[in-house]
């Protein structure tokens, strides 16, 4: 039965994750308590008997800092993941520069449509391109509105 294409790029997602983590599945298992063969298994496309749970994702993306399991599932459901950090603290100047990093982030993206439809068609890379401009323009723009809820009387999302 062949998989479909989306799956395939979630499983080389958690492959990918667990593998390229310093010291492999063995090193990993003992950060999220897994025995390193399981885990190993669990990652493992050809393995039919082991499936990572949702838990154990989370865990392990949590372990290894490494996000590209729920960007792959997030890109699957139509969507972007936007990771935020901590905006407990923030000066104006940092709202400032914040507003000023989406402004670019913005015409980043635009120069990248902008370059992309100059021949009058799209490239698998432009295309890429494009993608990845609007996702980092994306995440910018959930920072500043992080950082504005934070300096807010309202608290409620």
């Amino acid at each position: 039965m062949h998989k479909n294409h989306h799956l395939s790029d979630l499983d080389d997602a958690k492959y990918a994750v667990v593998h390229d983590h310093p010291g492999g599945s063995r090193s990993l298992a003992k950060l999220v308590g897994m025995n390193s063969g399981t885990l190993s298994n669990k990652v493992n496309a050809d393995v039919e008997t082991h499936h990572l749970t949702v838990d154990e994702a989370v865990a392990i993306q949590h372990a290894t800092n490494d996000r590209r399991i729920i960007e792959i599932e997030a890109r699957i459901l139509g969507g972007c993941f936007v990771r935020l950090d901590d905006f407990t603290f923030v000066s104006d100047v940092e709202l400032l520069d914040k507003y000023a990093e989406l402004h670019a982030a913005i015409g980043k993206t635009s120069q990248s449509i902008r370059l992309a439809l100059e021949d009058n068609k799209i490239t698998g890379n432009e295309l890429k391109e494009i993608r990845l401009n609007m996702n980092d323009s994306i995440k910018v723009l959930m920072e500043l509105y992080h950082r504005l809820f934070e300096i807010s009387d309202v608290k409620a999302r």
